[in-house]
């Protein structure tokens, strides 16, 4: 016999009702609920400063605009990665799990051989990349007296003194584009320099005053496919591996409810709205 209890309607009734409710959820499955990412301020904050540390300065608004869409776009491979179990038992930092996210999406969408065409559509779209800039060789000498002192040498080594009786002890520059000059000797006087090459010129530079001038002038010149066409192929492979990439992230991150609090800039919201943003919306 069974026991009394076994035999009661209600318990029949809850246990049927038990039975259905599981088979409903069973068949009919819910929606994944929406996962929030939310990029606070602190965070963007110890993501400039740790480029700060590294580079020696602060970033720019479009080096910060591009570091906010890395964290973005690291957090939501580090939550698939989660979901597909690849940190299971492994204690990984944040970085390694969104390295190996991207290499599962990369290895599901591998690279073929690109046509010539598409090389010399991707050459043509960044023909400036392989351009040779022009470029030049100075000659520039310290001068302890400050910037009064190097404007009077300046002037007497420009008026009188001819070329076979120029000083010694001056430092020779070669083959230095014109970012190098800017570096060197700020936007104002590297721009002086170039306006008047082979004349002696007084320039202050953080480290010091100094007389200086352009000895040569290397042209630009442009780059022909053919030539170039290795270091093109290569490009190519790494911009459709990034591209590829940010669009399967853009296609995970339509899961997550991603929210850029209104106080930190704009260019920064509107630069992850459009990483985010799917390539058909595009």
């Amino acid at each position: 016999m069974s026991p009394s209890f076994l035999r009661e309607p209600l318990l029949h009734f809850l246990l049927l009702g038990g039975v259905l409710f599981g088979l409903e959820c069973w068949l009919t499955p819910t929606a994944a609920p929406t996962q929030n990412i939310v990029l606070e301020p602190e965070t963007l904050n110890e993501l400039a400063g740790n480029f700060t540390q590294a580079r020696g300065r602060s970033p720019t608004q479009e080096e910060l605009s591009e570091l906010a869409v890395r964290w973005v776009t690291d957090e939501v491979l580090v939550r698939e990665a989660r979901e597909l179990k690849l940190a299971q038992g492994d204690d990984v930092i944040r970085n390694r799990l969104a390295s190996q996210m991207r290499a599962v999406v990369q290895h599901q969408s591998p690279l073929g051989e690109p046509s010539r065409d598409e090389l010399e559509r991707f050459f043509q779209a960044h023909h400036n990349a392989y351009d040779t800039p022009a470029h030049y060789d100075l000659e520039q000498r310290f001068v302890a007296g400050g910037l009064s002192e190097a404007k009077e040498l300046a002037a007497l080594w420009r008026e009188k003194i001819a070329p076979a009786q120029w000083p010694q002890a001056t430092t020779s520059l070669r083959h230095r584009p014109q970012s190098n000059l800017v570096a060197i000797y700020g936007e104002l006087a590297s721009a002086a320099l170039l306006r008047e090459p082979y004349n002696w010129q007084a320039v202050a530079t953080q480290r010091g005053a100094q007389v200086a001038r352009v000895t040569r002038v290397y042209p630009a010149q442009s780059a022909e496919f053919e030539a170039v066409r290795p270091r093109v192929a290569r490009d190519w492979r790494l911009a459709e591996q990034q591209r590829r990439i940010a669009a399967e992230v853009a296609r995970m991150a339509q899961g997550y409810q991603i929210t850029v609090p209104p106080e930190l800039p704009q260019t920064v919201a509107d630069a992850i709205a459009h990483a985010v943003k799917s390539e058909d919306a595009r």
